[in-house]
């Protein structure tokens, strides 16, 4: 568990950990460079129970302060959390139960609920939901450039199988989600237990909306440069939609100098910048394309799409993906 000025939620935190039905477990906490009174909490937390074990972060972020925690791990297994959310009672038990069945490369994760003081936005409500349902039907590899699949305090591992793939110290932010395509190039299965496993508070001091690792334009830049190196051949790239998502994809594929050719939804033979954008049912005059969606619809639109696209005998995760 990293830490960086948690202060305000740490003790619910642990709690959380203490009070699970599983107790076997050790709990490493790695303080990254906080200025708050989280350090002396949890310092005071493994004084007073021996399965917590705290450490100071030598080096600057969430990364190295993954790695000391694995290094220092004695389990069997690696589980994530971050220091704001909650474990509901059933998490561990349920996961371990899971995981010591499972073959080989093997995620175990769940579901999550979103929880505040605040309201919660509509944003975080629609990712909640996504999330869950690609998990419980299993569609995470489909959607793997669509988001990050699997939460990163919500999951559990072998360990000797994490450090197979080198651990976090390889990993590039937002390094949650380099190591759920680090797991899908690897051919890892994923495990969902059908029940709320993270209670994922949403606040506005955290790390996800206040670092420039998790804004939009390093997700796009990491998931358009993982379609590349995983997904392309030399079948046409089509890129369909032309709005900021659409826009922010295309200046990625050019600076890398990948070619393609660009649609919209709707019919307006326009241009942006020398790029001109054609209409997205020129698709039909194309043998073999790769799709890249750079529009999420609603569900009734996105079947749509889905239908229209498997009459040309095209397949979700196969030749079309959603960005």
């Amino acid at each position: 568990m990293p830490m960086r000025n948690a202060a305000s939620f740490l003790i619910e935190t642990i709690q959380s950990i203490q009070t699970q039905s599983f107790q076997d477990w050790e709990l490493i906490i790695v303080n990254d460079h906080s200025t708050d009174k989280g350090p002396s909490l949890a310092k005071q937390e493994a004084n007073k129970d021996y399965r917590i074990l705290y450490f100071e972060n030598g080096e600057n972020g969430i990364i190295p302060a993954l790695t000391l925690a694995l290094e220092k791990a004695s389990g069997t297994y690696i589980s994530r959390m971050d220091a704001d959310d909650i474990m509901p009672p059933r998490r561990l038990s349920t996961m371990i139960e899971a995981i010591s069945q499972a073959p080989s490369k093997t995620i175990v994760t769940g579901l999550v609920k979103y929880f505040s003081e605040k309201e919660i936005s509509d944003g975080y409500k629609k990712y909640e939901k996504w999330i869950n349902e690609i998990n419980l039907n299993g569609l995470q590899w489909q959607n793997i450039y669509r988001e990050c699949v699997i939460a990163s305090p919500n999951w559990i591992t072998r360990k000797n199988e994490l450090k197979s793939l080198g651990g976090f110290n390889n990993l590039n932010y937002p390094e949650d989600y380099d190591l759920v395509f680090k797991w899908y190039k690897n051919d890892y299965q994923i495990i969902t237990i059908p029940e709320v496993t993270l209670l994922w508070r949403e606040h506005g001091a955290r790390t996800s909306r206040n670092s420039d690792h998790y804004v939009q334009q390093a997700f796009f830049n990491m998931k358009v440069r993982e379609f590349i190196l995983n997904e392309l051949t030399d079948r046409p790239l089509v890129l369909w939609g032309a709005l900021d998502k659409g826009q922010l994809a295309a200046s990625i594929l050019n600076h890398l100098e990948i070619n393609y050719i660009w649609m919209d939804m709707h019919k307006n033979d326009s241009f942006i910048g020398k790029q001109k954008i054609g209409y997205f049912k020129d698709i039909e005059n194309i043998k073999s394309p790769q799709i890249l969606i750079s529009v999420y619809p609603e569900d009734k639109d996105r079947q749509r799409i889905k239908s229209y696209l498997g009459d040309q005998d095209l397949i979700e995760g196969k030749n079309f993906w959603y960005l």
